[in-house]
């Protein structure tokens, strides 16, 4: 409902892809409210929707069926770019396969989004730093991708 205050409400959310003659059923009535704040841990095994769901709540993706709400805003109603700058501004993505530009430093690739985002140049080298080092690679910030491990 409107005005419930929620950060992002799913409403019997459906996604089906077409691969071929095979019609793959990715989200069936998923119902979802999250509140501003709360920590929300999307688990389960290969293959069972998670990627599709997080696709479809931050706008990157469009259900088949059912509503998406943030903020108390219809997600289907948002235009390409409102969701663009939505996600830019307030939504930080983990991709599972990192998404890092491997040409840019660490420090470059966080420092990055921020700058996407308006903050200026040297807060976001600032905060690039201290990200650094809540994550203890604060020595790691001039190294480019493929000279860290995985798990850094």
């Amino acid at each position: 409902m409107p005005g419930d205050g929620f950060l992002v409400r799913a409403v019997r959310a459906h996604k089906v892809y077409n691969s071929g003659a095979v019609r793959v059923h990715a989200l069936r009535g998923v119902d979802l409210q999250i509140r501003q704040g709360e920590m929300v841990a999307v688990m389960g095994p290969s293959g069972c929707g998670k990627t599709t769901l997080l696709n479809c709540l931050s706008g990157l993706d469009d259900l088949t069926e059912g509503e998406v709400y943030i903020e108390d805003v219809p997600l289907n109603k948002m235009s390409d770019r409102a969701k663009t700058k939505y996600r830019a501004l307030r939504m930080g993505f983990i991709f599972q396969s990192y998404n890092l530009l491997p040409v840019l430093s660490a420090a470059e690739n966080i420092e990055l989004p921020l700058l996407v985002a308006g903050v200026v140049p040297k807060d976001a080298r600032v905060r690039a730093g201290e990200f650094l080092a809540a994550v203890g690679l604060a020595d790691f910030g001039r190294h480019k991708p493929s000279e860290l491990s995985a798990g850094q």
